[in-house]
């Protein structure tokens, strides 16, 4: 074999045994009536590992982290899904600006409904919203995305894909002018 596809090929498993097959990063917006948050998840499978970002609105504060379970106010899986539901009903459970907040979804009609609720400002996921007058699901969720963010091995491969692609070119451009000026 020679010598540039060995290097290539050392290159790609090098990248690719760095990271976990199941890790992945994704980049997040929210946007609600009183709250605009933008961060980042880190998972491993579908559990959430690592959350990170900044509150704006109501509370203006930097996210410090997911949150112990059980918690005073709410309870959660810290579950993701890259498709929905992307949170359950139990929710991602964070804490920002020294208050628990979660994350939910509420099954509605044949979708699903988001809600961010805090500790200051309490909703209750445990309550039926049918049948009883205390439910208060904290604010709905407008608005958001979700975008997944290539892992390092995703650009190594690229770089050494391309880097391929240009050895290969120039050796057959090199090739076709030899042959032309004989």
């Amino acid at each position: 074999m020679k010598p540039i596809y060995m290097l290539a090929a050392g290159a790609v498993l090098a990248f690719a045994s760095t990271t976990s097959a199941d890790a992945a990063i994704y980049d997040f917006t929210i946007h609600s009536q009183n709250y605009d948050v933008a961060g980042e998840i880190t998972t491993s499978g579908n559990q959430i590992t690592s959350i990170v970002g900044q509150f704006t609105g109501l509370l203006n504060a930097t996210i410090t982290g997911l949150l112990d379970q059980p918690n005073v106010y709410f309870t959660s899986d810290n579950l993701f899904n890259s498709t929905s539901p992307f949170v359950s009903n139990q929710g991602l459970l964070f804490g920002a600006g020294g208050y628990s907040i979660n994350i939910y979804s509420v099954a509605s009609g044949g979708g699903y409904d988001y809600y961010i609720a805090n500790s200051q400002f309490l909703g209750n996921y445990y309550s039926d919203p049918t049948s009883s007058p205390l439910f208060a699901p904290g604010d709905l969720i407008l608005g958001g995305t979700i975008t997944a963010v290539p892992e390092i091995s995703t650009w190594a491969m690229l770089i050494v894909g391309f880097a391929g692609l240009t050895v290969l070119s120039r050796r057959r451009f090199t090739q076709q002018g030899s042959r032309v000026a004989a």
